[in-house]
């Protein structure tokens, strides 16, 4: 999946079928690039896991009205102190 998560015009072929285009591809390419950070070779590059969660947390959206997912109540808790991985959301590809 690596050559498909850098690409931009790629990374929609590793979307889950189900969702049916319904996202935004920005927050598609910073989960991507999220993703891509989580896989490097050395580990010591790779964030850590509470990085990672901090950075995706921004890109949960909340639709209690529509969900089947069930509660994201966990997504609402207390602010994860600023970690090393703050820069993922804003990575550029």
């Amino acid at each position: 999946a690596l050559p498909l998560l850098t690409d931009r015009e790629k990374v929609v072929k590793i979307m889950d079928p189900s969702l049916e285009g319904q996202y935004s591809m920005k927050d598609v390419i910073q989960v991507a690039a999220i993703a891509t950070m989580c896989v490097q070779p050395e580990a010591d590059y790779r964030p850590l896991m509470a990085d990672v969660v901090q950075s995706l947390v921004p890109l949960v959206k909340t639709q209690r009205s529509n969900s089947n997912v069930g509660s994201c109540s966990s997504f609402n808790s207390p602010k994860l102190s600023p970690g090393p991985a703050n820069h993922l959301v804003n990575a550029n590809m």
